[in-house]
């Protein structure tokens, strides 16, 4: 997984990538939001001119996504709304640096975002350290999948750390995961405690 560099939100990115107040907003992320985007198998075509826009009009993801490199790209936000919505885009017969606005759309798709994720999953991210609430989106030839979970960070009492993923949802399943072929162990559709792998003598959070 490629992890870029962590964007601070300025107020009008806050409120371009959130879906802010009682009525327009989508619910509050707390800890961290993170947004992972990939082509969603071998065998989709390039796409040129991708990208991701929030209903308030933030652009969560884009570039030119060619090939099939069994991993995904993650950006990563400091606290925020969750978008609405998300319509993700792609073009053909783009010119190199003006990849976003010339040619012609071929793929464009609206993933509803905050009416799917649960309840439960928005309080899991919010109630402990070291968590961020993961949007996972899979570009397809004719679609987007969608899927969820909430990121954690444990570490090992004799050393080391690593990520894992606990209430995987939508229509992205752990076994599907882009990097590896079978079911992961690091990925579970409950709360991390439930899951067969979970080591107690973790410790959970992110150090400073």
């Amino acid at each position: 997984m490629k992890h870029l560099a962590l964007c601070v939100l300025t107020a009008a990115v806050c409120s371009a990538c959130a879906n802010g107040g009682t009525s327009s907003q989508g619910r509050r992320i707390g800890t961290g939001l993170v947004v992972e985007y990939g082509l969603a198998h071998s065998g989709v075509e390039p796409k040129a001119g991708l990208q991701a826009m929030s209903d308030k009009g933030a652009r969560l993801f884009g570039g030119m996504m060619e090939g099939w490199y069994g991993g995904a790209s993650t950006n990563s936000y400091i606290a925020g709304h969750l978008p609405k919505t998300v319509r993700v885009t792609w073009r053909t017969d783009t010119v190199p640096g003006q990849r976003f606005t010339t040619g012609r759309v071929i793929g464009d798709y609206l993933i509803e975002v905050d009416k799917r994720v649960p309840d439960e999953v928005i309080r899991y991210a919010n109630a402990g350290p070291g968590r961020a609430l993961r949007l996972v989106f899979r570009i397809k030839d004719d679609g987007v999948l969608f899927g969820w979970d909430v990121e954690e960070v444990v570490s090992h009492p004799a050393g080391g750390s690593g990520l894992v993923y606990a209430m995987r949802g939508g229509d992205v399943p752990c076994y599907d995961l882009p990097r590896v072929a079978n079911a992961s162990q690091n990925c579970t559709e409950g709360p991390l405690e439930k899951a067969a792998w979970f080591n107690p003598q973790w410790i959970r959070g992110r150090k400073s």
